[in-house]
């Protein structure tokens, strides 16, 4: 059978020489591209002190709060609740106004709300982290405790992703360290500078780890976005400092890379045995030569150890059953695999990592209950059971 298997990927490898090997190729160097450039396709018809109107499509329809990002650069308009829907246009609140937004700006819709971390704390600091392959900026809110929250942004992304949950974190009194890490853009690169679906980038949430020990950390709790949420595993379950690491808060958590690819490549039009096929070409060295890669990702063996290995530790996983990017069935498999110790919260909103957008009110309260069950009231019931185990 591994014979078979392997003439099949070959067989397909040397098919790149064709148009589907070729879209292939493509289709594989962008699932590992670290970054996107973003598409300012979105221009306002109207613009108040406090409201603002759009042409009515899925993202302006959206409930919930977003940031509209001018591709001007600077901070982001912040767009509130919808007021009301008429003839395909949709006005909603305009909760903040920079300076240029005005309707000759073009635009994008994100989930992230402020790209400043002075807007969720005041006494954030700058800070630089060094991981094997150099320094990596970072964002430090020092409290003074012994337990941190680490914040880990997903592909494409940025530290700002993140700040939606560092507003949490300071709720629960949590000292905060915002990374960047190797090829996102901010971080050091690689040589190949590629995304490595956190098969290498987990090694700098143990350089985080290292930064927060040297600051008197002693117990982490480990936020994690996505590709995010894959590192932070990948760092409990490989790391030796692991064992600072006493909690998990996964947001859309990207835990079984094959379904991701499957479920990304069926967005785009593609037939999902794609992904599928993408997967398995990666994990060897000519495709992943093609793909522009150092060395193979072995996809498949990977999904497969973080989804049966070992927990120990009290995970909360936030996701939106409607996430086109990354499945909602995945956390619910892995949640009923590892029910004494996982929480899983359902969000029914629209796009991927945007669960708090849709109801900041409820994401907040559900980290905090999550939060205070494990770490200020101590188990009870089954979790006492467990712990007893």
């Amino acid at each position: 059978m591994a014979s078979s298997l392997s003439s099949v990927l070959r067989a397909g490898l040397f098919g790149a020489a064709g148009v589907g090997g070729a879209a292939l190729i493509w289709a594989a160097r962008e699932a590992t591209s670290p970054t996107y450039k973003p598409t300012y396709d979105i221009v306002p018809l109207e613009i108040s002190d406090d409201q603002i109107l759009f042409r009515a499509s899925r993202r302006t329809l959206a409930p919930g709060q977003f940031g509209f990002h001018l591709s001007s650069g600077g901070p982001p308009a912040v767009i509130g609740p919808v007021v009301s829907v008429q003839k395909g246009k949709v006005l909603r609140q305009l909760l903040f106004r920079p300076a240029d937004l005005s309707i000759y700006s073009r635009g994008r819709w994100s989930g992230i709300v402020s790209v400043n971390p002075l807007s969720v704390a005041p006494d954030a600091t700058a800070a630089f982290i060094e991981t094997s392959l150099g320094s990596a900026p970072a964002w430090v809110i020092d409290r003074g405790t012994n337990c941190w929250a680490i914040h880990v942004h997903g592909q494409g992304s940025s530290k700002a992703q993140t700040l939606r949950g560092v507003e949490s974190a300071s709720g629960l009194g949590l000292s905060s360290l915002v990374i960047s890490y190797r090829n996102d853009g901010e971080g050091p690169s690689s040589k190949d500078a590629r995304c490595h679906l956190g098969e290498s980038e987990w090694h700098d949430i143990e350089a985080a780890l290292q930064f927060v020990a040297e600051r008197g950390g002693t117990e982490c709790i480990v936020f994690g976005w996505s590709l995010g949420a894959t590192m932070a595993l990948n760092a409990v379950q490989r790391s030796p400092l692991a064992r600072t690491i006493k909690g998990l808060v996964m947001v859309s958590p990207a835990l079984v890379w094959e379904e991701v690819l499957r479920a990304n490549a069926h967005h785009h039009g593609w037939p999902r045995v794609l992904g599928s096929l993408m997967a398995r070409l990666l994990a060897l060295s000519s495709f992943s030569r093609l793909v522009g890669l150092e060395a193979p990702i072995d996809v498949r063996g990977a999904d497969r150890t973080r989804v049966a290995g070992d927990l120990g530790i009290p995970v909360l996983i936030i996701h939106n059953k409607n996430d086109w990017s990354v499945p909602f069935e995945i956390s619910t498999r892995f949640a009923q695999a590892h029910e004494d110790w996982i929480e899983l919260v359902e969000f029914d909103c629209s796009g991927h990592t945007q669960e708090w957008n849709s109801d900041p009110v409820w994401w907040n309260l559900a980290v905090r209950r999550w939060y205070e069950n494990w770490f200020r009231s101590g188990p009870t019931g089954k979790q006492a059971a467990t712990a007893s185990e």
